[in-house]
C-alpha cells in the first residue's frame, strides 16, 4: 500500500480538514518564516488516499474508492459481491447524466473489487468504466494501454493500485483540461455514492464505530457536491438528485464533530510543520439509521 500512497498524495495532505473532518477548522500554530502547514487527521493516516478535488473553484476532499474500501476490508473480510452492480449494465445507461453518475460507481466498484483481489470483477468494471468514457466523449481520460497493463498484472495487487491511481489521475486531468467540469460533477458525486452506500452496508453488517465515524465525516463533502450540482444544474436534469441529498443533508446536519489535536512536529530543515489531530463522531437516535436508509435508496435510484 506505501507504493499506492505515494501517488495518490504525494501532493495532496495540504488540505485543511477539506471534508473528512466537518465543517473545516483554522488552526494558528506559532512556526518559521515560509514554511508550509500539513494538517493531517487521525482517519486518514492509515490510508491517506483521499481525492482532492478542485472543481470549478471549490476545493474538496473525499474518500477515494481505494480508501472507503481498505477501511471497509479492515472491518469486514469477506467480499461481497452483492454488494456490487452490475458490470454488464452499460448499455442500459442512455444519458450523459446516468452514464457520468454511474460512471464514478463503477470506479468505487473497480476499487472494492480491487482491495478483496477479485481480479476478474476488477477487469469487468474497469472495461465498463472505459465504455462509459467512450459514450461519454471522453475517451482521452483512458486509453488501452491502461486496460492491458491491468489485466497483465492481476497477479500483483500492488501493481493494479498503482495503475488504478494512474488512471484516476489522468482523468482527472483531462476532465479539467477539457473543461468538462460538469461530467467530471456527476463522476465525483457518483463515486462518492457508492463508497458511501459500501459504507452503510458495512455498518449494518459490523455496526463498527470506525464504518460509522467514516460515515458521519461526510458532511462536508456532501455539501460541496450539492454545491457543485446546483452550479450545473442550468437545465435541471439534475434536480431530483439535487434534492434526494438536500433531504439527506438535513440528517448530516445533526452529526457533531469534536476535535482533539495533538502536539505539531516542526520539520525546521524542510520548513514544514505537521498537525495532526483526533476527531470524534456524535450522532444520537437514529440520525445514522436514517443516513442509511436515504442513501441505499439514491444509490438503487441511480443504477436503475
Amino acid at each position: 500500500m506505501k507504493i499506492l500512497l505515494k501517488y495518490f498524495c504525494l501532493s495532496s495532505i495540504t488540505l485543511a480538514f477539506a471534508s473528512c473532518g466537518g465543517d473545516g477548522v483554522d488552526v494558528d500554530v506559532e512556526q518559521p518564516d515560509d514554511s508550509e502547514i500539513i494538517v493531517i487527521q487521525d482517519s486518514e493516516l492509515d490510508s491517506a488516499s483521499a481525492l482532492n478535488a478542485s472543481i470549478n473553484g471549490k476545493m474538496f476532499s473525499i474518500p477515494s474508492p481505494i480508501q472507503m474500501a481498505t477501511m471497509i476490508k479492515d472491518n469486514v473480510s469477506s467480499f461481497n459481491e452483492e454488494m456490487l452492480t452490475d458490470p454488464e449494465n452499460v448499455a442500459n445507461f442512455t444519458t450523459e447524466f446516468k452514464r457520468a453518475v454511474n460512471m464514478g460507481i463503477y470506479g468505487a466498484d473497480l476499487g472494492y473489487a480491487t482491495i478483496y483481489e477479485n481480479n476478474t470483477k476488477a477487469v469487468s468494471y474497469l472495461s465498463s468504466v472505459e465504455k462509459l468514457s467512450d459514450e461519454l466523449g471522453i475517451s482521452g481520460a483512458f486509453d488501452q494501454d491502461l486496460l492491458e497493463r491491468f489485466i497483465e498484472n492481476g497477479n500483483d495487487q500492488d501493481s493494479m493500485l498503482v495503475i488504478m491511481s494512474e488512471g484516476y489521475r489522468e482523468g482527472d486531468r483531462f476532465l479539467k483540461d477539457n473543461e468538462e467540469h460538469d461530467v467530471a460533477t456527476l463522476i465525483l458525486t457518483g463515486g462518492w455514492i457508492e463508497s458511501l452506500y459500501f459504507a452503510a452496508l458495512s455498518y449494518e453488517e459490523t455496526e463498527s464505530q470506525d464504518v460509522a465515524n467514516r460515515i458521519g465525516e461526510q458532511k462536508t463533502a456532501l455539501k460541496t457536491i450539492i454545491e457543485l450540482l446546483n452550479d450545473y444544474n442550468s437545465d435541471e436534469y439534475y434536480s431530483s438528485l439535487i434534492a434526494d441529498l438536500t433531504d439527506l443533508q438535513t440528517d448530516f446536519k445533526l452529526i457533531e464533530f469534536n476535535y482533539t489535536y495533538i502536539d505539531p512536529i516542526h520539520d525546521s530543515a524542510n520548513h514544514r510543520t505537521t498537525i495532526k489531530s483526533k476527531s470524534s463522531v456524535k450522532m444520537e437516535g437514529d440520525v445514522l439509521n436514517n443516513i442509511i436508509t436515504k442513501i441505499k435508496n439514491i444509490r438503487n435510484g441511480l443504477i436503475g
